[in-house]
Parts: structure tokens; C-alpha cells; sequence
């Protein structure tokens, strides 16, 4: 995949640029070296796409942290199906926050999920973690509006948070934040859109080259 769209907020680029120059190009090389095709997993069920083959942002999501894991972001996990375990803050009693990676006072959110759940990113989880002495700055990886236009509904995109981020202006208590929108590469597009046209003329082929996922649902809310 491929950076689209970027923006620095209260200076977000410029102070990780400046501080974290190593951190920034891992997350960089994770996302030019994440497969879209691979993550072209999930048959919509919903009415206006019914049976059409959507992005699966968990998929996505897991590929990109299982890449940034092997820089030290998240730490082994032990007796879990995943590979990577996301830094977590425990308030006692099942109350706590994580974050999707932790490097040397950079955290990392990776958000293909609803537009609340950007904004909170920014202006509620990673000031916790800043407080708490975690963090200094973040980075955001988001979609981009072209590429929100393959996943399933409801899903929020750059052109989205840009508006809260713009709009809402800085403040004392925010932390630079550098955020990235991402999209396919133009290769990416054509093998995408052949694997669509497979499965849908051809389904029993298709998927033997495409390993849907199962979705059973997950509890709603931030973590």
C-alpha cells in the first residue's frame, strides 16, 4: 500500500521527523510493504453490497502490526492466537486502554474503524498515555476516502478526521500527532479489481487465491 494523505497536527510531523526519524520509517516501511490483495477478505453482507468483496480492516490491521511487532511496538504474547500483544494500562476492576504500539515514547493507533473512534484516538487515548508518561507524540494511520469506498460502511476516513482536526483547532493539553492516510498503489488497484471480477464470475476458483474471513462480531467501544 501507499501513503496518500498526510497531516501534521500541532506540529506532529515535524517534531517525529525531528525526534523520532526511525520510528516514523518503520511505520512508513510497514505500510508500503502491507499486501492490499491480501487483506481483499470479506464478502459484504450488507444490503447496497451484498455479495461483493470488501477490504477487511482486520486484516489489514493485523498486518501491519504483525510487521511493526518484529521492531519491538508490541511484545510477544503468550498462550494467545495472535502473535503480538498491544501495550496496555490497567485501571483495576477490567478497566484499562491499550494502544495499538509503543516505541520509544511514540504510540501508534492504527484506526479503520468508525469516525468516533479517530477523534478519540487523538484527543482522549493518547493524552491518557502521554499523562500517564507513556508517550510524547503518536502517529495516526488511517484509510483514505478512495480507500474507504471498498470496506464496508460506517468505516470513517482522512477527508473525516481532517474536519475534527481543523475545525476543533489545538490545545494545551494535545501531543503532536503526525497523521497518515493510506490507499492502494495503481498495481494494487489492478490485481484488485481482477480478484473482484474472479470472484464474481467464478467463486469456487476465486477461493482458492482469496481466504475469506469469518466474522462473528466484536464488543463495540474503545480499547
Amino acid at each position: 500500500m501507499q501513503i496518500v494523505n498526510t497531516y501534521s497536527f500541532k506540529n506532529g510531523k515535524e517534531f517525529i521527523q525531528g525526534k523520532h526519524p526511525r520510528e516514523l520509517g518503520e511505520v512508513i516501511d510497514a505500510i508500503k510493504h502491507l499486501d492490499a490483495a491480501a487483506c481483499l477478505t470479506k464478502e459484504s453482507s450488507e444490503k447496497t453490497m451484498k455479495g461483493k468483496l470488501l477490504f477487511s480492516p482486520r486484516d489489514m490491521n493485523d498486518g501491519l502490526k504483525v510487521a511493526l511487532h518484529k521492531n519491538g511496538w508490541t511484545k510477544k504474547a503468550s498462550g494467545k492466537r495472535k502473535k503480538y500483544a498491544e501495550p496496555r494500562h490497567a485501571f483495576g476492576k477490567g478497566r484499562f486502554r491499550e494502544m495499538d504500539g509503543i516505541k520509544n515514547t511514540v504510540g501508534l493507533e492504527i484506526q479503520f474503524g468508525k469516525y468516533a473512534f479517530m477523534g478519540y484516538d487523538i484527543f482522549s487515548k493518547m493524552i491518557i498515555f502521554k499523562n500517564l508518561g507513556y508517550i510524547e507524540c503518536g502517529i495516526e494511520v488511517v484509510p483514505s476516502a478512495e480507500l474507504v469506498k471498498e470496506m464496508s460502511t460506517g468505516v470513517s476516513s482522512f477527508d473525516q478526521l481532517l474536519v475534527d482536526l481543523e475545525h476543533r483547532g489545538e490545545s494545551n493539553i494535545d501531543i503532536p500527532v503526525y497523521i497518515i492516510g493510506i490507499g492502494l498503489t495503481s498495481s494494487e488497484k489492478s490485481k484488485c479489481q481482477e480478484l473482484r471480477g474472479l470472484f464474481k464470475n467464478d467463486r469456487k476458483t476465486a477461493r482458492k487465491s482469496i481466504k475469506l474471513r469469518k466474522y462473528n462480531g466484536a464488543r463495540p467501544g474503545p480499547k
